[in-house]
């Protein structure tokens, strides 16, 4: 099993690049599982 951790998703192109790679085809073609276990925490939410 192959993992790619961001702590924003995908945002740029490095980080888009680097799940294709890792994925072996187009993200199109793939089925993929997300569980958040954290979120952003901002000074309105404090």
């Amino acid at each position: 099993m192959k993992f790619l951790l961001t702590s924003a998703g995908i945002k740029n192109r490095s980080i888009h690049n680097a799940l294709v790679e890792l994925l072996g085809k187009p993200i199109a073609e793939a089925n993929a599982l997300c569980i958040p276990t954290a979120s952003y925490g901002s000074a309105s939410s404090v």
